[in-house]
């Protein structure tokens, strides 16, 4: 066992200074969510989703001591720069599903598709008769179209039943499911 020295300081509203023995480190944020950066190059966001669930990610920006290379992490919007079926408005017919938000928009469907919107980007619109698979992975909705592009959404909602919800009614609306 070795002797650990950790001393923390909060230095204005929001803004942590921690002191330790192999490192230190700087936060800046709040309760809805914070970035730290440490003195050896590693950031970690974390985003609060509700009281105890939190989703984080981190990517070093320095190489680590034992020379391995950068790493980073699974991003949250991996959704391609050209998607299959691009429009500067998407607007939406009578809902089939709740809009569910997305860490950097929203997705919702009707009966003529799937539109998710990105702050700052075009929407996009996926007809139903080129969806052939919708997944939920805990809180990432995977969207598979028939030309062969996956989209992938962080979903930053509080209900996992609203969620699983939008999704199989979505599936049945495109006719992935048999009911």
């Amino acid at each position: 066992m070795g002797l650990r020295i950790n001393k923390s300081f909060k230095i204005a509203p929001g803004v942590r200074i921690r002191l330790g023995s192999k490192s230190s480190s700087l936060s800046v944020g709040g309760k809805a969510g914070r970035v730290t950066v440490n003195s050896r190059g590693r950031r970690t966001t974390t985003v609060r989703l509700a009281p105890g669930v939190s989703y984080s990610t981190s990517t070093s920006t320095s190489s680590s001591r034992s020379g391995s290379s950068h790493t980073k992490p699974k991003s949250a919007r991996s959704v391609p720069e050209t998607p299959a079926a691009p429009t500067v408005s998407a607007p939406l017919g009578p809902h089939i599903a709740p809009r569910r938000k997305t860490i950097d928009g929203w997705v919702a469907a009707d009966l003529r598709g799937v539109v998710f919107h990105r702050r700052a980007l075009d929407d996009v619109r996926i007809p139903l008769a080129q969806l052939i698979s919708a997944e939920l992975d805990g809180k990432e909705l995977t969207l598979k179209t028939s030309d062969g592009v996956t989209y992938r959404l962080m979903l930053s909602t509080f209900s996992a039943a609203r969620d699983l919800h939008f999704v199989e009614t979505l599936a049945r609306a495109a006719r992935l499911t048999q009911s």
